[in-house]
C-alpha cells in the first residue's frame, strides 16, 4: 500500500470514528432506567387530602360564627372564644414538626390515618353533653385533638403534589388542597348560624333570657338530652363525616409504583439535615415571614369577626355571610391563579406586591370603619372584606410552591410544615390579644 493509499484509508477512519462518535453524543450518557408515570388515583388522594383538611377547618371555625348564641348559653366570654382555635393553633405548632418526621419515615398514608382518628376522637367527645361546665372542657378537648390532626393534611399539600402528579399539574394540586381548608372555614361560617338560633336582646347589654338556653341551643345543633335525642346535626355530622374520613384514608397508598417526575425520584435530605438547612436558609425565612404573617393574621381573625362586629349590631347570621363570601373569593383566586401560575412567574415579586398591597388596603378600608373615621355601613363591610380575602387568600399557592422550590431537595412535607407553623404561631399571637381586656370590637 503506498503513503498515499495508507493516508485516505487512515482518514476514512477518522471520519468513520466522528460520525460513530456524533451518533454515540446523541445517546444520554446515563441511560435512566426509571419511567414516569401518571395513575388515576391520584385524584382519590387529592381528594382525601382535601376532605381531611376541609373538615379540620370546619371543626376548627366551629365556635366563632355562632359566637354570640354560645356566650348567652355556656357563658363564656370573647377570650374564651378567641381561646378555642387558639389551642388547636398551639397545637398545631408544638406537634407538626414531628408530624413531618411521621410522614418522612411511615408515609402519606400512615400519616393521614392517625390524624383521621384524631380527628373522629375530637369530633365524638363534642357529642357527649351540652352542659356548660363539661361541654367547655370537651371543647378545649376537642379543639387540641383537632389542631394535631391538621399537621398532615396542612403541611403535605406539596408533597402530595410532588409525590403524585407531573410538574404541570403540581400548582393546581397544591391549590386544590390548601383552598379546601379555606372552603371548610368559608362553610362554616354559613352553617353554624343557620343551625343556631341568635339570641335576640332587649336592649344592647341585656338579652331575652327565655329565647336561647341550653336546651334550645341543644336542640338547634340536635346535642342528645335527657328530654330530646336527637343528635347533634353540626357535631354528629362532623363526627360521622370524620368516620368516613377515616374509612376513606384506609385506601390510599403511601406513593405511586412508578414516580410522576424526575424530582419525584429523587432522595431527599433526611429529617435532621433537612431542619438545618431551613434554619440556615435565608430564602426560606423571606418566603415564610411574607406568608405566615399576613395569613395568619386573617386567618385567625376571620374566626373572631363576629365578635369584631356584634357591637356594631351586625348579627351572627349576617357575619356568618360575609366571613363565607370573603373566604370563597380568596378560594376562587386561589384555584385560578394555582392553575395560570405559569403565565406570571416572571414577574412573581412584582405579581404578590400587588396583590398584597389591594389586601392591606381593603383592611385598611375595614378597620377606619370599625374607629368612626368614615361612616359604617354592611354593604362596605361586605366589599372590604371580599377584597381582601381575594386578594390575600390567593396567594397562598404561590407561597407554597415558592418554599418548596427553595428548599429542594428537602422534603416538601418538611418545609410545608415550616410555612404553617410560622402561620400558627402568628395566629397564636392575634389570639393572645383577644384576653386584653376591651380589645377587638368595632366602637358602637
Amino acid at each position: 500500500m503506498s503513503f498515499i493509499e495508507s493516508k485516505n484509508a487512515s482518514n476514512k477512519k477518522v471520519q468513520n470514528d466522528d460520525i460513530n462518535t456524533t451518533s454515540e453524543e446523541k445517546q444520554p450518557l446515563l441511560q435512566n432506567k426509571e419511567k414516569y408515570k401518571t395513575y388515576k388515583r391520584r385524584w382519590y388522594v387529592l381528594l382525601v387530602f382535601s376532605v381531611a383538611s376541609f373538615l379540620q377547618a370546619a371543626v376548627w371555625n366551629t365556635w366563632g360564627p355562632i359566637t354570640q348564641s354560645a356566650e348567652v348559653v355556656f357563658g363564656w366570654e370573647d377570650s374564651q372564644i378567641g381561646m378555642l382555635p387558639n389551642l388547636g393553633n398551639i397545637a398545631y405548632i408544638i406537634t407538626v414538626f414531628p408530624a413531618c418526621y411521621f410522614m418522612d419515615t411511615k408515609g402519606l398514608r400512615i400519616s393521614i390515618m392517625a390524624c383521621t382518628v384524631l380527628l373522629l376522637i375530637g369530633t365524638g367527645l363534642r357529642c357527649i353533653t351540652y352542659e356548660p361546665k363539661y361541654a367547655t372542657w370537651l371543647s378545649n378537648f376537642c379543639a387540641i385533638l383537632n389542631g394535631i390532626s391538621g399537621t398532615v393534611p396542612c403541611a403535605a399539600p406539596a408533597q402530595v403534589a410532588n409525590t403524585w402528579f407531573p410538574p404541570n399539574q403540581r400548582t393546581s394540586a397544591t391549590a386544590v388542597v390548601s383552598v379546601f381548608n379555606y372552603v371548610g372555614i368559608a362553610l362554616a361560617f354559613v352553617i353554624g348560624p343557620q343551625l343556631v338560633s341568635s339570641p335576640k336582646y332587649q336592649n344592647e347589654t341585656h338579652f331575652q333570657n327565655n329565647t336561647l338556653t341550653p336546651n334550645r341551643l341543644a336542640e338547634d345543633l340536635y346535642i342528645p338530652t335527657h328530654d330530646n335525642q336527637r343528635n347533634n346535626t353540626n357535631s354528629s355530622e362532623e363526627f360521622a363525616a370524620s368516620g368516613l374520613l377515616f374509612l376513606g384514608s384506609l385506601f390510599i397508598p403511601s406513593k405511586p409504583p412508578s414516580p410522576p417526575s424526575v424530582s419525584a425520584s429523587t432522595e431527599r435530605v433526611v429529617y435532621r439535615r433537612a431542619l438545618l438547612k431551613i434554619a440556615r436558609n435565608k430564602a426560606i425565612w423571606l418566603i415564610g415571614l411574607a406568608y405566615a404573617l399576613p395569613a395568619g393574621v386573617y386567618g385567625s381573625w376571620g374566626t373572631v369577626i363576629d365578635v369584631i362586629l356584634n357591637p356594631q349590631g351586625i348579627g351572627q347570621t349576617e357575619v356568618g355571610w360575609i366571613g363565607f363570601y370573603s373566604i370563597m373569593a380568596g378560594c376562587v383566586s386561589g384555584l385560578a391563579i394555582g392553575r395560570f401560575s405559569d403565565a406570571f412567574m416572571r414577574h412573581m415579586k412584582l405579581f404578590l406586591s400587588v396583590m398584597f398591597g389591594v389586601a392591606g388596603g381593603s383592611f385598611v378600608w375595614f378597620t377606619l370603619m370599625c374607629v368612626k373615621v368614615i361612616p359604617f355601613s354592611t354593604a362596605q363591610v361586605y366589599i372590604s372584606t371580599i377584597l381582601g380575602g381575594m386578594f390575600l387568600s390567593g396567594a397562598v399557592p404561590l407561597f407554597y410552591e415558592l418554599g418548596a422550590e427553595s428548599t429542594y431537595p428537602v422534603s416538601e412535607g418538611v418545609t410545608g410544615g415550616f410555612l404553617t407553623w410560622l402561620n400558627n404561631l402568628f395566629g397564636i399571637l392575634f389570639f393572645f390579644m383577644l384576653q386584653i381586656p376591651n380589645i377587638g370590637g368595632c366602637q358602637s
